[in-house]
C-alpha cells in the first residue's frame, strides 16, 4: 500500500489520539466508513472537493451527516482536512491508519488467490501457518481468480509465494523451450 507523506501525518495524529483515547479499533471503522462513502458516492465526493463550495458549509454538512454517529475524532479530522484542502485523501490517510494500527497491534494482512473459494477449515490452517512462522496475527483477504487455474498464490506485504497451476504451466512450457532449443543447437552439426 503506498501511501503519500501527507496523508501519514495526518493518519499519525490520529492514530496518537486514538490510542491515547483507547479507540483504535473504533477510529479505524470510521475512517473506512468514510472512505467507502468517499470512493463510492461520487456526489459527496465532488461536493467536498468543489472549489466554489466555501469550507464552512462543506464543514456544516459534515457536522449534518455525521455529528452524533462518529466520533468527535473523525469529526474534526475531517473538518481540519477541509481547511487544510486535504480532503482529497481521506482513503490515504485511512490506508495509512490501518498499516498503523497493525503495527501496534502485531498484525499481518495477506491476500489469497485461489481459483475458488476456499472452506473456513484452510483458511484457518493457512492463518495459523503463516502467523506461526511470521509470528503476528494474520488478517486474510480472499481473492478468486479462474485464471490461475488452481493451487494458491499469497501475498505477504511485498512478498509473493506463486504456488498456482498457470505459473506451474509457464514454467514447463519455459523449460521446454529452452531444452528445445538446445536440442536444436545440439542437433545443427
Amino acid at each position: 500500500m503506498a501511501v503519500n507523506d501527507v496523508a501519514r501525518v495526518y493518519a499519525n495524529s490520529i492514530f496518537d489520539i486514538a490510542k491515547e483515547k483507547n479507540v483504535l479499533p473504533q477510529i479505524e471503522e470510521e475512517l473506512g466508513v468514510v472512505s467507502a462513502i468517499l470512493n463510492e458516492e461520487d456526489d459527496f465526493r465532488d461536493y467536498l472537493n468543489a472549489p466554489g463550495i466555501n469550507n464552512d458549509s462543506k464543514k456544516g454538512f459534515i457536522d449534518k451527516v455525521f455529528a452524533g454517529k462518529l466520533s468527535e475524532y473523525t469529526v474534526n479530522l475531517l473538518k481540519l482536512l477541509i481547511d487544510n484542502d486535504r480532503q482529497s485523501v481521506i482513503s490515504e490517510i485511512y490506508n495509512a491508519y490501518v498499516e498503523f494500527n497493525d503495527v501496534a497491534n502485531n498484525r499481518q494482512r495477506i491476500t489469497v488467490i485461489t481459483q475458488s473459494s476456499l472452506d473456513n477449515v484452510l483458511l484457518n490452517k493457512i492463518k495459523a501457518d503463516v502467523g506461526s512462522k511470521l509470528g503476528k496475527e494474520i488478517i486474510i483477504t480472499e481473492k478468486v481468480e479462474e485464471a490461475i487455474l488452481g493451487g494458491i498464490i499469497i501475498k505477504i506485504g511485498d512478498i509473493v509465494i506463486d504456488g498456482s497451476l498457470a505459473k506451474g504451466l509457464k514454467n514447463i512450457r519455459s523449460n521446454l523451450l529452452n531444452s528445445k532449443v538446445r536440442s536444436e543447437m545440439a542437433y545443427e552439426d
